[in-house]
């Protein structure tokens, strides 16, 4: 909203009446509130940050990582709060180029099923009230700039990001795209790389730890019931805590442009 004009000062004579007084929605619009669009690009370590693993007997696993992505958190506008990655695609000599271009679509496919329009983002201005926005992934392929190269391979066992490199085979399908890229923002397998069963704790927008997740080597049952998209193979199910990561960056975004404290919650 922009700022009213400042009201005349009311007459000196006799006549004058009383002075103009503002109302308290007056006052509220005042405010500048909601006022721009900000972006950021995001580099940071999603362990201590978004989660945390643990060994079996509670000590922190000592696992590194750098995730890249770009935020659009678009407060002003009121569109989606959008999570962007640019990708570039490299081949192996026996991939072809329409093999490529199926890649690319069935990444697309993938993130925009799986990860798309789930939860919102609630902000909380303490002088502006809430605002909420829908969402959303966006896939940027590029030549140069990338926050991570994509491998395609004619096969590959077991497909995978290490640093800012993801591993595929032409064949890899939508679901297991959805399920890499999701590890290219922040997210953490919940399942152990060990043979023990081990735990994985997600860090709330409040920066409190939420309660331990069972993670079995290997992963879980589709149909178990507490298994979701990071914990076993097919499974779609996408909690709360698995968008937290927006709301954690949305709010100190928020926060470091307003000069006040702005809380963000997934919704």
């Amino acid at each position: 909203m922009g700022s009213r004009s400042t009201p005349s000062s009311p007459s000196a004579s006799p006549d004058a009446k009383d002075p103009v007084k503002k109302t308290t929605e007056e006052c509220k619009d005042d405010k500048k509130c909601w006022v721009d669009d900000y972006e950021k690009e995001i580099s940071t370590a999603s362990y201590g940050r978004y989660s945390q693993p643990f060994k079996k007997d509670g000590t922190k696993q000592p696992y590194t990582d750098k995730v890249q992505y770009k935020l659009y958190a678009p407060v002003k506008t009121g569109t989606e709060v959008t999570i962007e990655i640019r990708f570039k695609q490299q081949k192996d000599a026996d991939v072809t180029d329409d093999e490529l271009n199926a890649a690319k679509t069935k990444l697309e496919n993938g993130v925009s099923t799986y990860w798309d329009n789930k939860f919102t983002v609630e902000a909380d201005d303490p002088e502006c009230g809430k605002k909420s926005f829908k969402i959303r992934y966006k896939i940027k392929w590029v030549d140069s700039g990338e926050h991570y190269t994509i491998q395609v391979h004619k096969t590959y066992a077991r497909e995978g990001v290490t640093g800012n490199i993801m591993n595929v085979s032409k064949t890899t399908d939508d679901w297991t795209y959805a399920h890499e890229v999701a590890h290219c923002f922040g997210l953490p397998d919940e399942y152990s790389y060990t043979a023990d069963t081990e735990t994985v704790k997600y860090f709330k927008p409040d920066g409190t730890m939420d309660d331990a997740i069972s993670a079995p080597p290997d992963g879980k049952a589709k149909d178990d019931a507490d298994a979701t998209i990071m914990s076993a193979v097919n499974n779609t199910t996408v909690l709360k805590r698995h968008q937290w990561y927006v709301a954690i960056e949305t709010q100190e975004l928020l926060t470091s442009k307003l000069g006040r404290k702005i809380k963000c919650d997934i919704k």
